[in-house]
């Protein structure tokens, strides 16, 4: 048994190879999942957010590197472990630039994937709890958290995707006005915009975002100060 109980999901196809490392990650301490595709990832993880990933490059669906980038992109911290039967070096060095922690080919020992897993969960315990990228489903207008998922308007779709993709994660008051469509004679009283805005400060909280979920910078507009990861 391992001091650090993690929670760690395995993204592997092959049924027998993913059950069997499950069974052996459970049986030394760990809470687990395993999902054959890249797609199931987000319907697995409603209230399990996962210290490490063990990726298989080779999915059905989507490639890992691609995977491990978007992961490594909403979770700055996670562990990513990347195994795998492609052993060439230029592989290899792509693995590690998509965000990789580890790059192990197959066949892995189960020993030698727990000491890299032991040791991925020393660091991501030593850097305390990881800020959890928000989801923001644009086909569904779902808000996706560690906590829950929640409904959000059009407008709070058009707003939240719009201070994600901006730099800075800033808008100013006029650049919201436009964005929801708004003309000089409609145009939203700042106590008005204030409660969209704190509308949508109270959904980001529900799902799990730590305060202060938008700043208002005074007289200008507002800043995202969680992150948010549109799919």
């Amino acid at each position: 048994m391992q001091d650090i109980a993690l929670k760690i999901l395995v993204v592997e196809d092959n049924d027998a190879l993913r059950e069997a490392t499950l069974a052996f990650l459970q049986n030394e301490g760990h809470y687990v999942r395993g999902v054959a595709q890249a797609e199931e990832i987000d319907d697995l993880l409603n209230g399990f957010i996962p210290d490490v990933y063990v990726v298989d490059l080779n999915l059905p669906d989507e490639d890992g590197l691609s995977l491990t980038r978007r992961l490594r992109a909403a979770h700055p911290n996670v562990g990513i472990v990347i195994t795998t039967a492609r052993t060439q070096i230029g592989e290899r060095v792509l693995g590690y630039d998509s965000g990789a922690d580890l790059y192990l080919t197959k066949p892995v020992h189960p020993h030698e994937l727990m000491a890299g897993i032991s040791a991925l969960g020393k660091r991501v315990c030593s850097i305390g709890p990881q800020t959890k990228a928000m989801v923001l489903d644009l086909k569904r207008m779902l808000l996706i958290g560690p906590e829950t998922q929640v409904e959000i308007t059009s407008s709070d779709v058009l707003v939240l995707s719009a201070l994600a993709r901006a730099p800075g994660h800033k808008l100013e008051r006029w650049q919201i006005v436009e964005i929801l469509g708004g003309t000089d004679a409609e145009t939203p009283s700042a106590a008005t915009l204030e409660m969209r805005i704190s509308r949508l400060r109270k959904k980001l909280a529900a799902v799990g975002a730590p305060a202060p979920q938008i700043k208002a910078v005074h007289k200008v507009g507002y800043t995202l100060c969680t992150p948010v990861v549109m799919k």
